[in-house]
């Protein structure tokens, strides 16, 4: 049993955590880097205590947390199914309760990065006597990581069970697939292939928006906000990254053909357009007189201004990364102390005009590195 289990660590756990190293980088940088130490353990505290007194900041997270948990288990069969490990199959000749055992040892483990901010909600939310709350959470990691077991149980013992999953939900997608143009491809790439990088970037969007409009909203601080709006904008660049990406290898072939660079920068704004919706909603709904609603719009306006920044950036940058985070955090110092002087419409204008001419200067130019 125990040399089973440190084997399926190896095939499962061990590659599960190299494949998305990158996705679990980003968000320790985006929960824990862009914040000074100093303020860590407040602003982690400010979060759960948000969490825990609104209802539907809960139900965001939680939908989060089953989010990655669908990534965990969608891993598992997938590499269970996989022709090269069709030995794991084998391990049906292991009894039913040593089976679910073993799995949910995997299962936990590969959970185990949810399970210990959990423990910190659950934590905090005992300290505050809210001891239901405590137990609906912890009741529903311990569901989390049962339902993940049995995933990977039938996974391995009833194979014409998950392939007959796996048609009805191709038959549901077939169903309510909708036709897209040309504009729509970065959109639905997002939506398709980077939906878990996506969910994540909104959920720390609404984390954070919620601090300040629900958390907060009866103290409205600007300044504190507009600290805020900007590291939500920072944590928008990898999905810029990600679009650019896209279009410049999987896309490559437009360059050949006849769109005009006003049309390849509408698609750019289109997409960042639709990626913003989920923010701009949460601040006119609860608002609540925070903010005018016309500056909630330039905002809004600001932000998409501000990823197409980015989109030049990343052409200036030739696609390096490292180069393209500098640029990025130079530009989060300079729209802040924009945002500062109080002219919202002139900053506006002029993000679009040096986002403008960064996107024309380098787009021609552009030679992936």
């Amino acid at each position: 049993m125990k040399a089973v289990s440190i084997f399926l660590v190896k095939v499962l756990v061990k590659q599960f955590y190299i494949i998305n190293a990158g996705f679990f980088l980003f968000l320790f940088f985006f929960f824990f880097g862009v914040v000074n130490s100093g303020t860590l353990i407040t602003y982690h505290q400010s979060l759960i205590l948000g969490m825990l007194g609104s209802p539907i900041f809960m139900a965001v997270v939680w939908a989060a947390w089953l989010l990655y948990n669908v990534k965990c288990f969608l891993f598992c069969t997938g590499t269970i199914k996989a022709a090269e490990n069709s030995y794991l199959f084998s391990l049906k000749a292991i009894s039913k309760v040593k089976q679910l055992l073993l799995y949910g040892f995997i299962c936990t483990l590969l959970y185990l990065p949810v399970l210990l901010y959990a423990v910190f909600v659950v934590d905090m939310a005992i300290k505050k006597s809210m001891l239901l709350t405590a137990l609906l959470v912890s009741i529903y990691h311990l569901l989390m990581i049962a339902v993940s077991t049995i995933v990977v149980y039938n996974a391995i013992n009833y194979t014409n069970i998950t392939n007959r999953f796996k048609k009805i939900l191709d038959a549901v997608t077939a169903a309510y697939s909708i036709p897209i143009g040309y504009k729509g491809f970065l959109t639905t790439h997002i939506f398709h292939s980077k939906k878990m990088a996506f969910a994540v970037v909104k959920i720390f969007s609404i984390l954070l928006l919620s601090v300040s409009f629900i958390r907060n909203g009866d103290s409205f601080d600007a300044d504190f906000f507009s600290i805020f709006f900007q590291l939500i904008l920072t944590a928008h660049a990898m999905l810029v990254f990600y679009c650019v990406h896209f279009f410049e290898t999987q896309l490559q072939f437009s360059r050949n053909l006849p769109l005009s660079l006003p049309a390849i920068a509408g698609m750019y704004l289109f997409t960042y357009g639709i990626l913003l919706l989920p923010e701009l909603a949460f601040m006119l709904i609860n608002n609540h007189g925070n903010l005018p609603i016309i500056h909630i719009i330039i905002l809004y306006g600001t932000a998409a201004a501000t990823l197409f920044l980015y989109t030049g950036m990343l052409y200036a940058s030739g696609l390096n990364m490292e180069r393209y985070m500098f640029l990025v955090f130079i530009s989060f110092i300079m729209i802040f102390f924009l945002q500062k002087s109080g002219y919202h419409f002139i900053t506006l204008l002029a993000i679009v005009s040096i986002a403008a001419a960064v996107f024309k200067s380098h787009y021609y130019l552009f030679e992936k590195e």
